[in-house]
């Protein structure tokens, strides 16, 4: 049977399948079109929804509502111009609604008795027996009506260090993980540290913030934004407060760094009106100079997260005498061995950054 051909010498067969092959590819484009056009469509939807949502939050009627999320936002480091966008210049009045003070006293040395240098069992004369791991370390869950976390107790202050990436610090070059830092010092737990530059949440991670003294030495020094420093002496006891070059070196801060609010000082705790729900960390010690390291997750369906109230309240309630707040948020993370303790704002593996407090 003879095919006909056109004038370009196709047959009628070639014609017709490549006539379908542009209708389907017609239909494919059209197809692939009208799915972005809805994607599109719903994602606009979703964000006018947040958008009306978080505007009856910062412009409703309940002023602890708009606090409470201004204050969580604010405290993180991507968000935190969000509550400007609704609220221009009355952000500041919230934020000072959540302010944290702090007791002004310097740390009272005499208030904590180192009682065990050695990994041992150590029951107090009005306390039942306290039971740690063959490390020295007890590790306890901590819930709260909005979170989640765990209280790793560290019976001897001597071997809690404060371990650094590569110095001297640059934001050019990243950072380190804290199971990184462990494994650079040899330890066998520990959690993140300090404050460091992490402009709308995109530092690499190896810029410390404020001071910062790792082994005796002075890595960084004081800034205006970080003056609130956390640092064992040569005697193991923590200090907290505020903190300036020559004091440090006057106490002889062996280890520190600086986040601050000072939570807890001389047993005093501090007057938090926070509001912002939150990952949150803090070191602490108690009189019997044990070592008292705290994460809590946040942001989660599990665990929202915990105000600065709460982590005080967690502290005293595990008998702190000082303690003071570390960087939490998406830094929020902790280890005991090769295993990560807390769920941490990752999935797998934790930040990066210029420091860790160590357990060797």
């Amino acid at each position: 049977m003879a095919h006909h051909t056109d004038a370009g010498g196709l047959s009628e067969k070639e014609l017709e399948r490549r006539e379908r092959r542009h209708i389907r590819r017609k239909w494919h484009w059209g197809t692939f079109k009208h799915t972005l056009v809805v994607i599109f469509t719903l994602l606009l939807a979703v964000v006018a929804t947040v958008v009306m949502v978080a505007g009856q939050y910062f412009l409703g009627p309940s002023q602890a509502a708009s606090d409470k999320l201004t204050q969580t936002l604010h405290q993180s480091s991507a968000l935190k111009f969000i509550p400007y966008l609704y609220l221009y210049e009355h952000v500041g009045e919230a934020l000072e609604r959540g302010e944290t003070l702090s007791p002004d006293e310097v740390t009272d040395s005499s208030l904590v008795t180192v009682v065990a240098r050695q990994p041992k069992e150590y029951a107090s004369d009005d306390s039942e027996q306290e039971q740690f791991d063959e490390n020295g370390i007890r590790l306890v869950e901590v819930n709260g009506a909005t979170f989640h976390g765990y209280m790793m107790i560290v019976q001897d202050p001597s071997r809690v260090k404060l371990g650094v990436c590569a110095t001297p610090f640059s934001d050019a070059r990243p950072g380190r993980r804290v199971d990184e830092i462990m494994k650079d010092y040899g330890a066998i737990a520990g959690m993140n540290g300090g404050a460091f530059h992490d402009s709308n949440g995109s530092g690499t991670g190896g810029l410390a913030e404020g001071l910062v003294i790792s082994d005796g030495k002075l890595l960084r020094h004081v800034s205006r934004t970080y003056s609130v420093v956390a640092g064992f002496d040569k005697n193991d006891i923590l200090h907290v407060g505020k903190i300036s070059e020559e004091e440090a070196k006057k106490i002889g801060l062996r280890d520190a760094c600086a986040f601050g609010p000072a939570l807890v000082v001389n047993g005093e705790p501090a007057m938090a009106n926070d509001k912002g729900l939150n990952p949150r960390s803090a070191i602490g010690q108690r009189a019997d100079g044990a070592v008292l390291m705290l994460v809590i997750d946040g942001r989660q369906a599990n665990s929202l997260g915990a105000t600065l109230s709460d982590v005080i309240e967690v502290m005293l309630d595990f008998g702190a005498v000082n303690a003071c707040n570390m960087d939490g948020g998406s830094s929020t993370i902790m280890y005991y061995g090769d295993e990560k303790i807390n769920d941490g704002m990752t999935i797998t593996v934790s930040r990066r950054m210029p420091t860790a407090w160590i357990v060797k």
